[in-house]
């Protein structure tokens, strides 16, 4: 076996996670690690969506049906390291409901951050407008009638 390239980490939250997967899942995610530490793989990079900046972090597709995601980072490895790069295992979770990634967020310890876009969204959002302003702008109107009548009397005039 060849010396590897990189150094390995782990969060030790992802290593519970590789603990918890389905059997196969757990044996592709550890083919998939050997291959990102050796330097045959790398991940796709991520980026910023919904305001959750994971530009750093990298994601790799665990099984075929692509349900299965690690993300992971690659940085300097510690100093007095014999490598100079080090993979750091985040997450190993399935990609329903954005599982791996707000999970790898999370562990970061990062908060949501806003763009002035979302924000400008937010403000015309009738989402926004307090319960109390929309009770009263749905509330039904009465119907106008001409003044000094009354509907009943409207209905029986000949005119």
């Amino acid at each position: 076996m060849s010396f590897p390239k990189f150094m390995f980490a782990a969060d030790p939250r992802a290593l519970d996670d590789l603990r918890e997967a389905p059997t196969d899942i757990r044996d592709l995610s550890l083919l998939a690690l050997q291959d990102l530490v050796h330097g045959e793989q790398r991940g796709q990079r991520l980026d910023e969506r919904w305001g959750q900046d994971l530009s750093d972090c990298r994601k790799l597709y665990v099984d075929a049906k692509v349900d299965w995601r690690i993300v992971y980072q690659e940085r300097p490895a510690p100093a007095g390291s014999l490598h100079k790069r080090e993979i750091f295992l985040i997450a190993m979770r399935p990609r329903a409901g954005f599982e791996a990634y707000n999970t790898a967020f999370h562990r970061l310890g990062r908060t949501r951050t806003t763009t002035p876009r979302a924000e400008a969204a937010r403000a015309r959002s009738p989402r926004n407008v307090p319960l109390r302003a929309k009770a009263a702008s749905s509330a039904p109107t009465p119907a106008r009638t001409p003044a000094g009548t009354t509907p009943h009397a409207q209905k029986g005039s000949s005119r």
